[in-house]
């Protein structure tokens, strides 16, 4: 197998497991769910999400902003730049296929995503600009490449906490 294959399935594999923990740990301390009664399927869809599509994504866009951003740049300059095109290009994006994925893995119709979107998303992409700023140039800054991602979702623990709060939400 390929070496990039083999970084693409490792990098999913380490973003579901922390994926799924973060929505155990929602249902368990948020949620106020004894242990027997947390919803396994959501925490394995969630844990899904991470394997197929989060982690692969990241892996790819973080070697992207290396490539892209020039490395002749302060170390600090060239965190903030890598940080400004994450948190305008990909976040916005981001944050809205996550909507649209945790929709439909949830059995949702297009127009209650369409609502969820219309309801959601600008609280979620507001809760993201108060965390992972910050959060991005520590870890463009002083982490190397391909610890990159690994370190932004030992951030998203508690992001995906909050994710799995907002994308499970019920009532919607």
């Amino acid at each position: 197998m390929p070496t990039s294959i083999r970084a693409l399935i490792s990098e999913g594999l380490r973003v579901g497991v922390i994926m799924a923990a973060g929505d155990a740990i929602c249902q368990t301390f948020v949620e106020k769910r004894e242990l027997k009664n947390l919803d396994v399927n959501r925490i394995l869809k969630f844990g899904a999400v991470g394997v197929v599509y989060v982690g692969p994504v990241l892996k790819g866009w973080y070697g992207t902003l290396d490539k892209i951003v020039p490395k002749g740049s302060p170390p600090l300059n060239r965190a903030l730049k890598k940080m400004a095109l994450d948190q305008t290009c990909f976040a916005p994006s981001f944050i809205a296929s996550l909507i649209g994925i945790f929709g439909l893995i949830n059995g949702e119709s297009i127009p209650a995503i369409q609502d969820r979107f219309r309801n959601d998303y600008f609280t979620i992409l507001s809760r993201n600009y108060m965390l992972w700023p910050a959060a991005q140039v520590i870890n463009f800054s002083v982490v190397p490449l391909n610890y990159q991602v690994l370190y932004a979702q030992f951030i998203s623990l508690i992001w995906n906490i909050y994710l799995s709060m907002k994308l499970n939400d019920e009532k919607k």
